[in-house]
């Protein structure tokens, strides 16, 4: 799958098959930039053979337009989103290839996908493309899951859907907004339950990571790119943005929300409906909207206010 980039610039000759983002770029992959992202373009001295799509204005130096196909525009992302799109139909073509299949048990597998020994699939369930689930998984009725790439003793309950595209959008030529298609993955580690009706959407640019024993509850959405680091537990009804980095042992009260791009440290005690607004540090109790912390220091617990 990939878009030979003689399309953007004929003095080039090779592929893009995916997009990453400028924080940390990959080769052969399409990539937007920003005037507020100047900073980030020392990342390019990594890389080669990209599709960078660069908003006027910007200062990029000549070693990066040597080895990269560089496009200046007045809105690069929305040229990034129909470059996305193209490239979402060419993997959709790809999926078409490579078939469905009806199962045992009665659920749906494309053929490409990968199920370890010993798992129960219930009816109704949807293994998707790019798929590889470990050993001894539960799967039970009407979940979906695509693009991903899973543990060992994993769980799902009812209708959990796992893989779904990231809210990301730009605004075209007449103000109407235009899905950016996520080409990331969602990578989940060993021993993992998600609740029933549950959501993780998989990274826009690259991964969701769920680590090691990580406990979702029900009605639990993950936004994309997250990263939820091992032993953490997130109560029902949580909603998690895009980019939120959690550290270990934290727990998620119930319809807590963590606001997109902010850090939670480790052994974190975020309360019921708080909204987390900005990053914490560990060992705190977070509380109210906006949440501000509370100490926890031998037994002791003294109000800090929001860092």
């Amino acid at each position: 799958m990939g878009i030979n980039v003689k399309e953007y610039d004929s003095t080039f000759h090779f592929d893009i098959t995916g997009v990453s983002y400028i924080g940390n770029p990959k080769p052969n992959t399409s990539i937007y930039v920003s005037k507020k992202l100047e900073s980030l373009l020392f990342n390019l001295e990594r890389v080669d053979q990209c599709l960078i799509f660069v908003e006027s204005g910007t200062n990029i130096k000549e070693e990066y337009r040597r080895d990269n196909a560089v496009i200046v525009t007045d809105n690069p992302q929305l040229e990034f989103a129909k470059f996305s799109l193209k490239l979402q139909k060419a993997r959709f073509d790809e999926e078409s290839k490579c078939g469905i299949s009806l199962c045992d048990g009665g659920y749906y597998k494309s053929n490409d996908a990968v199920i370890g020994e010993g798992a129960y699939i219930e009816p109704g369930c949807f293994i998707g493309f790019g798929t590889v689930i470990g050993d001894n998984a539960v799967i039970l009725a009407g979940s979906s899951i695509r693009y991903s790439d899973i543990g060992n003793n994993f769980l799902a309950n009812e209708h959990t859907v796992i893989g779904t595209n990231a809210f990301t959008m730009a605004t075209d030529e007449y103000g109407n907004k235009m899905r950016i298609y996520s080409m990331g993955k969602t990578v989940i580690g060993n021993d993992v339950e998600v609740g029933s009706h549950s959501n993780i959407s998989r990274g826009s640019v690259g991964c969701t990571v769920i680590e090691d024993y990580v406990k979702l509850d029900s009605y639990v959405h993950i936004g994309h790119d997250a990263h939820i680091k091992k032993n953490v537990e997130i109560a029902a009804g949580a909603t998690i943005g895009g980019f939120v980095d959690i550290g270990r042992n934290t727990f998620v009260g119930l319809n807590a929300t963590l606001k997109n791009r902010i850090t939670v440290g480790e052994n974190d005690i975020i309360g019921m409906g708080a909204s987390v607004m900005r990053s914490f540090p560990g060992n705190i109790t977070l509380a109210g909207n906006p949440a501000k912390g509370i100490s926890r220091m031998g037994g002791a617990t003294e109000l800090k206010g929001e860092i």
